[in-house]
C-alpha cells in the first residue's frame, strides 16, 4: 500500500509509528497545492476559521510529494483510517510516478468538503484569514510557517506557497522573525 503525502504528511513524522517499510520521491500529475480547507477546529474556530493544505486539479501542474510504502496487510485499514480523521476526508486511489520510474496507486487524502474556499480568494484575504485563527493545535501562522519550511526543508519549492507565507509573515501583529 502506496500513501501520498503533499504536506505535513511529508515531514511530520507520522509514518514511523504506522510501520513504513519506505518512502520515496513521487509526482502525482494534474494537481497542485491550494490552501483551500478551513479549518474550524485545528487551526481555527467556527468564527475565525484557519486555512491548511489541500489540492487542487490543475491541468499542466505536477505536485511532487512523497509515497509512504507499506504492508499490505491487516494494518492497512487501520493506517487509512487514522489519516482518513487526521485529514478530515476518505483518500483517492490515483496513480503517482516514483522517482525510479514506476507507477503506482497510492492513497491521497484531498478534502472536497462543505468546508473549502474559492481557490480564487484573494492572497491579502487569506493571509488576513490565518493571521487571525488559532485552534487546539495552535495559531494557523505557525501551520502555514512550519508547512513553507518543511516543504523548503525537503527541498519542495511550491510558488503557492511560498506566495501565501511571505503574505502572512508580513501581516500586521504576528511574531516577528529573524
Amino acid at each position: 500500500m502506496w500513501i501520498f503525502g503533499y504536506g505535513s504528511l511529508m515531514f511530520d513524522g507520522w509514518e514511523a509509528a504506522c510501520g513504513c517499510t519506505g518512502r520515496r520521491w513521487a509526482d502525482l500529475p494534474g494537481y497542485r497545492r491550494s490552501f483551500n480547507k478551513k479549518s474550524v477546529e485545528s487551526r481555527g474556530t467556527p468564527e475565525a476559521p484557519g486555512l491548511t493544505l489541500n489540492l487542487v486539479r490543475a491541468a499542466g501542474h505536477v505536485c511532487r510529494g512523497i509515497a509512504f510504502a507499506f504492508e499490505d496487510d491487516d494494518s492497512a485499514p487501520e493506517i487509512v483510517l487514522g489519516l482518513q480523521k487526521r485529514e478530515a476526508c476518505k483518500p483517492r486511489a490515483l496513480a503517482v510516478q516514483l522517482e525510479d520510474g514506476r507507477t503506482v496507486t497510492a492513497q491521497v487524502y484531498i478534502y472536497e468538503g462543505r468546508n473549502l474556499i474559492a481557490d480564487s480568494m484573494p492572497l491579502a484575504d487569506k493571509a488576513a484569514m490565518i493571521a487571525k485563527a488559532e485552534g487546539i493545535r495552535g495559531p494557523n501562522f505557525d501551520y502555514v510557517r512550519d508547512t513553507y519550511e518543511g516543504l523548503k526543508g525537503v527541498g519542495v519549492d511550491d510558488p503557492a506557497v511560498t506566495t501565501l507565507w511571505e503574505a502572512v509573515k508580513k501581516y500586521p501583529d504576528q511574531p516577528k522573525l529573524l
